[in-house]
């Protein structure tokens, strides 16, 4: 009978000490874990799966979080997903650049006949285009006036840093596209 009980008290007192969507914060280490076995993948099979492991985390907090309005706690889930993927993305920005740094300056002492042209400048600007870019205020105006409206563009802007993150570290890997 005491372990009756026991069962009772855990089924009402979890919702007690479930935490609230808005105080989520993503696992940085499983989306690393599981982009690493994405890409591991691919150079084994050909197959890239990289993209489905975009929202793993925001599916996570959605299981284990609540919020009163769905809307709010889809955009606390994806919003705090897309943290961990802009940080993931800055880090492989930092790092192409530094790559990139250490071959301008050895092309650039080459002598061939033909002028090199630097990659790191072209890298920058490329990437300060996309950070100026507005792809997600159209996410945020489309639905209209429904909840969508509040969580968009937080998918938007997560899909958006996980895009650039994957393709950043496809460059670090030697992939052109």
């Amino acid at each position: 009978m005491r372990w009756l009980w026991v069962i009772i008290g855990v089924l009402f007192a979890a919702p007690a000490n479930a935490r609230e969507a808005r105080d989520y914060k993503a696992s940085a280490r499983l989306v690393v874990n599981c982009i690493e076995a994405a890409e591991k993948a691919l150079v084994e099979t050909g197959v890239d799966i990289t993209r489905q492991r975009i929202g793993i985390e925001t599916r996570n907090c959605d299981r284990t979080t609540e919020d009163t309005y769905q809307s709010n706690k889809r955009m606390y889930c994806a919003s705090a997903e897309a943290e961990v993927w802009y940080g993931l993305m800055q880090n492989a920005f930092a790092a192409l650049i530094a790559h990139y740094a250490m071959r301008d300056a050895e092309e650039g002492k080459r002598q061939t006949g033909v002028e090199y042209e630097p990659i790191v400048p072209a890298l920058k600007q490329a990437h300060e285009a996309w950070e100026q870019g507005k792809d997600c205020e159209f996410a945020r105006i489309q639905p209209g006036l429904g909840t969508d409206r509040y969580d968009a563009p937080a998918r938007c802007g997560r899909d958006r840093a996980a895009d650039r993150a994957l393709l950043y570290r496809r460059w670090l890997r030697g992939g052109t596209y």
